[in-house]
């Protein structure tokens, strides 16, 4: 068995590598997408004053998802993308730290249980090139939900340890609650039905009374409430949603809906799903009994209704994409993590030898999950090498391209071409792709480029057919 102290450096270790290797991804990452329109936005702002007043006109023209947008036009003001790819990889690695900190089963420094976790955040987020590999989506999802299981990790644990109340205790969670309320529509949904559920158990285990009630408990709900209100109170929202198209109307378009959210369930979470439900398959054969199963599980099962909730918020608008689940997958990677857990430290109880410590099915239990672990970990090594090589190559098309509108801005040129990336390096940690130049100059992200060297018309080409560099 590993020492403690050796767990205690093996566990930051892998913190810090998961740091560098966020770190070298971010950098590889080319400014692109809708980085190129806030920063043109926020090129015009002469001090931090004036982003607060882009920030208010966002609110009142396009959405209510301030926390996420402001984050996003520091950075962009600040003219140093490196500082981004820094504090990105820090919050990704708090993200991953949280969390393990809500895995109740852990054992300390629980380096098993860790990696599990980060193998869950770099290969079941489906849309991780736009929820961490991009500047405002990471600000939008990677940011916002770190927030958020801040939040719902501080809450809980001092719901466990029943708190007193304290000014500085009610001052971090009235900050922390506003802002993981405030973060996006479904996530944030998620937020209060965690601190709703958290209560009403408590209300429950108190024989239905409020005695257990304190003020931190209530500023934390009451701060949910009002940012999630800010947010949805948006005149931004109304006019979005005015604009969204839809086949169906009424009772057809939420089964439209439904049925769309079960397919990207199935598409892009299945893997996750049924580690759910076996570990859950698992528990119920160990445990004596059904109290003791309730028992066992009550975190994974909570955290698995808070991801199918947050999931099917998504029910409410008329359209989607992959990275609005991020939330969602967010909880369900802490309630798979609780069931990997349960099984990685409990110990059998059938009494016979085999399942004593160094017994057989003990040695096979942990010979199953410490291989599973290290072979995820191995794997992501081979893919993170071969995929980073693919961004390197991907950043210097962006680089070689920049350089050469830049030119010909300089000379004054109005309608101009440039290459498309070459198809090959394609990967699922760049966005790149799905950002690039179009055939078409009135295609949106032509004419971003466009406004951004002002040019009259930019227009793609194919890369086997460009001559010019």
């Amino acid at each position: 068995m590993i020492q403690n102290k050796t767990k205690k450096n093996i566990f930051f270790l892998m913190a810090f590598i998961t740091f560098i290797m966020v770190a070298v991804y971010e950098y590889l990452t080319p400014v692109m997408s809708d980085d190129i329109f806030y920063g043109g936005v926020v090129s015009g702002a002469k001090n931090i004053f004036d982003l607060f007043g882009q920030e208010y006109d966002h609110y009142l023209h396009h959405s209510g998802r301030n926390v996420a947008h402001i984050i996003l036009r520091f950075f962009l003001f600040s003219g140093n993308k490196v500082i981004f790819d820094i504090v990105a990889a820090l919050v990704f690695t708090l993200e991953s730290i949280l969390i393990y900190l809500n895995v109740d089963a852990r054992e300390k420094y629980d380096i098993r249980i860790y990696g599990a976790i980060l193998c869950f955040l770099w290969f079941f987020d489906p849309a991780i090139s736009n929820t961490v590999f991009w500047e405002t989506g990471a600000c939008n999802y990677l940011f916002t939900g770190t927030i958020v299981l801040g939040y719902v990790t501080l809450f809980r644990k001092h719901m466990k340890l029943e708190s007193e109340t304290t000014v500085g205790l009610m001052v971090k969670l009235a900050v922390l609650g506003l802002l993981a309320g405030w973060c996006n529509e479904n996530t944030s949904g998620g937020v209060i039905l965690v601190t709703v559920i958290l209560l009403a158990y408590k209300w429950l285990q108190n024989n239905k009374s409020f005695k257990f009630l304190k003020p931190w408990m209530v500023v934390s709900l009451v701060a949910n409430l009002i940012g999630f209100a800010f947010m949805i109170a948006s005149p931004g929202n109304y006019s979005r949603a005015e604009g969204a198209d839809e086949e169906h109307t009424g009772f057809m378009a939420l089964m439209a809906r439904f049925l769309k959210i079960v397919l990207n369930i199935k598409e892009n979470y299945l893997v996750l799903t049924i580690m759910f439900v076996v570990l859950l398959i698992f528990v119920a054969y160990v445990a004596v009994d059904k109290r003791k199963f309730m028992e066992m599980t009550r975190t994974m099962r909570f955290f698995g209704f808070i991801a199918l909730a947050t999931a099917f918020a998504l029910i409410a608008v008329p359209s989607s994409q992959i990275r609005t689940y991020y939330g969602a997958g967010l909880f369900l990677m802490i309630a798979v993590a609780n069931g990997v857990a349960i099984f990685a430290n409990t110990k059998l109880m059938s009494g016979s030898a085999s399942d004593q410590e160094k017994g057989l099915a003990f040695v096979m239990q942990q010979t199953a999950v410490t291989s599973a672990v290290v072979v995820a970990l191995l794997i992501l090594m081979f893919s993170y090498i071969e995929n980073g090589a693919n961004l390197a190559r991907i950043k210097r098309e962006f680089n070689e391209r920049d350089a050469y509108l830049q030119e010909l801005a300089d000379k004054g040129e109005i309608d101009v071409y440039a290459p498309k990336l070459r198809p090959q390096w394609d990967n699922r940690f760049t966005f790149a792709y799905q950002s690039d130049l179009d055939e078409d100059y009135h295609f949106w992200i032509n004419q971003f480029y466009a406004e951004k060297y002002g040019f009259d018309t930019v227009s793609g080409v194919e890369r086997e057919e460009w001559t010019e560099y």
